[in-house]
């Protein structure tokens, strides 16, 4: 009777059921599910998640939470039964584990604790997990490839030559004579609403010189 059931071919029914485990089961790879091998891992479990990013499981579990994937009450047996999208949970972990405590982004950006506080309030910058209040998320931090990403924005900005030094000045100085609140005139910059160039021998925000004039109308005219 079984070897008769194994000469009928299936049909596409095998497929279906082999696609549906893959993609909600942690299958490793390297197995085989319904006579094909799997090449590529679509799920972790968290044992699996804990043996690729190098961290011990309760430790995970508890980040997971922080990051929002595991249920803030889950147990150890919970988080354990659970199954985590490979690709964007490792990203995720992985970028928690080299992001940028919240009291070291002013020095990384290259910008003052004030100006960064206004940043972070318009959004411009964004921390790696989201807070829904005040208090909500006990050790705030910022994604690095973020934190990068502004700047080399600011780094593709046209170098300020020295000819033009003596006529342009640093954005903080610009803010304070007219032309709008830091914040506001720093996203502009970034969107490439408004003209700016970088000083070679500065880094970070702090490199960034416009005319004041031009932004000081441009502001009016808003």
């Amino acid at each position: 009777m079984d070897r008769r059931c194994n000469a009928i071919d299936p049909g596409p029914i095998r497929d279906i059921l082999r696609d549906h485990i893959v993609k909600h089961s942690a299958v490793e790879p390297g197995s085989k599910v319904l006579g094909v091998e799997i090449t590529e891992r679509q799920y972790h479990s968290l044992y699996s998640l804990s043996e690729t990013v190098g961290i011990e499981r309760k430790r995970l579990a508890r980040l997971l939470k922080k990051l929002g994937k595991v249920p803030e009450h889950a147990s150890e047996v919970d988080a354990g039964n659970m199954v985590f999208r490979a690709a964007a949970t490792t990203e995720l972990v992985e970028a928690f584990q080299t992001a940028i405590p919240m009291h070291d982004v002013p020095e990384y950006l290259g910008t003052t604790k004030h100006q960064f506080e206004a940043l972070d309030r318009e959004g411009i910058v964004r921390p790696l997990i989201p807070r829904t209040g005040r208090g909500s998320v006990r050790h705030v931090v910022f994604g690095r490839l973020h934190l990068d990403e502004i700047l080399g924005t600011i780094a593709r900005l046209p170098k300020l030559s020295a000819v033009d030094e003596g006529k342009l000045h640093p954005i903080s100085y610009v803010a304070q004579r007219g032309a709008g609140r830091f914040e506001v005139l720093f996203a502009e910059i970034l969107d490439g609403n408004i003209s700016a160039f970088v000083h070679p021998e500065k880094s970070g925000i702090a490199a960034i010189y416009l005319d004041v004039g031009s932004a000081v109308t441009l502001n009016r005219s808003v």
